[in-house]
């Protein structure tokens, strides 16, 4: 990103980002997102991720879904700030879900939010309510909000529904986004791939003004996030369809969200930077 210029938007930029990006550190083979920390995932290209917060006592834990991670959100912004310290021209956009509901709270989720960007006065947050362009971001962390808020806070994306490729219109953030996570068996891998190509067509358009978020993750009780991100024996899985796909695509991509970004020494998340370098794409 230090490479781009101020004015780029974010919605056209191509971005690399982590599905459930702290679900790296519990081996349960249906909850396992990541092979990778956030502090590695943040210097081998990814920009955009996936934080899913529980409401406790009036502080956030990290979960994925019921399972607690171990992680707490002080270190996420820990490691986010760390990152950003060291490369201040770039930033990390930051999607924030209330994951489980609030327990034994005094204060709202919002209100517990807020609480840590005053607990941490040295880390910039845009908490603006549309898409911003590069120049005002940098070195920030940029809100993407899936939670409830009685007061503008950051981009608004709480009403997302389950399982499904809809849109989002907010005056200055309009979103296009492909979420169909069920992939019940393997052989559902190849209808996940089409949803998501489906959607990679759209965002190549440089005309469009949405910001467009394509989620490559998927799980099922017969195809758990490792087959549908890495695949199996029987077959391929996501990444590398992708990763083969991109060198036939025109334009940007828009934010692509991945489960298991390491997988083949980061292939995805390096053939999208790839493609930026090569002038193909405007992005990090």
């Amino acid at each position: 990103m230090s490479d781009l210029s101020d004015d780029s938007v974010l919605n056209q930029l191509t971005l690399p980002g982590s599905h459930d990006s702290c679900a790296y550190t519990v081996e349960d083979p249906l909850a396992k997102t990541q092979g990778a920390s956030l502090a590695k995932q943040l210097t081998c290209g990814v920009r955009v991720l996936d934080i899913r917060c529980r409401h406790e006592r009036d502080v956030f834990h990290i979960n994925h879904a019921r399972i607690p991670l171990g992680l707490m959100f002080d270190d996420v912004i820990a490691a986010c700030a760390a990152f950003l310290a060291r490369y201040p021209g770039e930033c990390v956009v930051m999607s924030v879900k209330d994951e489980c509901g609030s327990q034994d709270c005094a204060r709202s989720f919002a209100q517990t939010f807020e609480s840590y960007t005053e607990r941490y006065p040295d880390v910039r947050w845009y908490l603006g309510d549309t898409i911003p362009r590069l120049g005002e971001v940098r070195g920030s962390i940029v809100l993407l909000r899936r939670f409830a808020s009685e007061s503008a806070l950051g981009i608004d994306l709480s009403m997302w529904p389950d399982n499904a490729t809809f849109e989002l219109d907010r005056p200055g953030a309009a979103f296009s986004i492909q979420d169909e996570f069920r992939v019940p068996v393997e052989a559902s891998i190849d209808y996940k791939y089409r949803a998501i190509e489906a959607l990679l067509v759209r965002s190549g358009s440089r005309a469009t003004q949405r910001w467009v978020v394509n989620f490559c993750s998927g799980t099922g009780m017969g195809a758990n996030p490792r087959k549908v991100a890495c695949g199996s024996g029987r077959r391929r899985g996501i990444n590398d369809m992708l990763t083969e796909r991109l060198v036939t695509h025109d334009g940007p991509c828009g934010t692509m969200m991945i489960d298991f970004c390491e997988h083949a020494d980061w292939a995805l998340v390096r053939a999208l930077v790839a493609r930026n370098a090569s002038g193909r794409s405007t992005a990090t």
